[in-house]
């Protein structure tokens, strides 16, 4: 027999239903938040404030407590990721193909993904995305970018020319003659690396962070990629299985973003001012062989002859670190690993253009303008 409490219960189906309204929440919660930056990211103060005293302050903390880490807690973090994926959609075909409301539970599920994304992607907004808003290097600097001519390219190629013969016999090197520096003497000596640089920019100060080598770094290589910064966990994570001649220059690339460089470009040239400045030739070297690959192939996409008359200047070590670099990145050619690069490096340049840097991955190449005006118009001293 019916009770009145039976009658005005609410059906059990309506109530499943029903059970959906707090996963749309949870993905409507961060898509507001992410709507919300879209209309007050032009607003230049409130980034440099939100920057200046939220998002560093979180940075730097959790980097203070990673950094004594030996491993990349990002590595870490990552994997879990991963390993809850996996778990997770093992488990959601497991019910799906046992359970009669699978239409219900797919939604469920896929809402419930949905939402994981999307407060990913909105708490690297915060805690990232927003750097791109701010005053850049140029602005903080200002050093203005611009253009430079054939003449000034070709003045700058000769000027790293002799930069890189001066600092090719201060390296050790192998039996062939290549770049072959201890990585762990090199990563041990960041602390106080910048410190030339911070006497000419205060506003790079930052805490010492060491960066840390990646143990998936051969994955990492067929992605096309040399290192990256992790804004989760405040770490500077490097590629250690490309060529080590550039990896002291991939470290100072990394270590700007720690100091809320943002651009590319900007850490490009951030990178081989401070190798430069730094008064150890291991990172004179290689930020003067980063350098020289940016001012290069831009002289020669304009003069090829001129590029090459210069590089005959070059003394057989940094022609052989050059041709050891060109070596290692034509190895991931095959179609699959092309596809992935590929793939790769359309995600990152989408993700540059969502953050303004419009010009993509060409971003890199504007280290050159800044080059060329920190030279000729700041009396830059060879």
């Amino acid at each position: 027999m019916k009770t009145l409490y039976d009658e005005i219960r609410t059906p059990k189906q309506t109530r499943n239903w029903r059970s959906l309204l707090a996963p749309l929440c949870c993905v409507a919660v961060p898509l507001l938040g992410q709507l919300l930056f879209l209309l007050l990211r032009r607003n230049k103060a409130l980034m440099n404030g939100w920057v200046d005293h939220i998002t560093t302050p979180i940075k730097r903390g959790i980097s203070f407590l990673c950094d004594p880490i030996p491993v990349a807690v990002a590595e870490i973090v990552i994997g879990l990721a991963l390993l809850l994926f996996f778990i997770f959609l093992g488990r959601s075909i497991y019910l799906l193909s046992t359970r009669p409301d699978f239409l219900l539970r797919l939604l469920r599920r896929t809402l419930a993904l949905l939402s994981a994304v999307c407060f990913l992607s909105f708490g690297y907004t915060l805690l990232w995305g927003t750097n791109y808003y701010c005053d850049s290097f140029s602005d903080k600097s200002g050093i203005e970018t611009r253009g430079a001519t054939v003449e000034e390219l070709a003045i700058l190629n000769a000027s790293f020319v002799q930069h890189l013969n001066q600092y090719a016999e201060q390296v050790s090197r192998d039996a062939g003659g290549r770049f072959n520096e201890d990585l762990d003497a090199v990563f041990a000596s960041t602390d106080g690396i910048y410190d030339g640089m911070v006497e000419e920019f205060p506003f790079l100060a930052a805490p010492e962070r060491t960066p840390k080598a990646l143990l998936s770094s051969p994955i990492v290589s067929r992605l096309d990629f040399t290192g990256f910064f992790f804004p989760f966990t405040g770490e500077a994570l490097i590629n250690v299985d490309c060529p080590s001649c550039l990896i002291p220059a991939t470290l100072l690339h990394e270590m700007a973003h720690q100091r809320n460089i943002a651009g590319e470009d900007e850490c490009n040239f951030v990178a081989i001012l401070a190798g430069l400045r730094s008064g150890d030739p291991v990172f004179n070297y290689s930020a003067a062989l980063l350098g020289y690959i940016h001012l290069g192939n831009a002289l020669y996409s304009v003069d090829p002859a001129t590029y090459w008359s210069i590089r005959s200047n070059l003394k057989p070590q940094v022609e052989a670190d050059l041709e050891e670099n060109n070596l290692y990145w034509n190895r991931f050619q095959s179609p699959l690993e092309a596809a992935m690069e590929h793939v790769s490096n359309t995600v990152y340049e989408n993700f540059l253009q969502s953050y303004g840097q419009s010009d993509g991955l060409q971003t890199y190449g504007q280290c050159v303008d800044l080059l060329a005006a920190y030279y000729f118009d700041h009396q830059w001293a060879n």
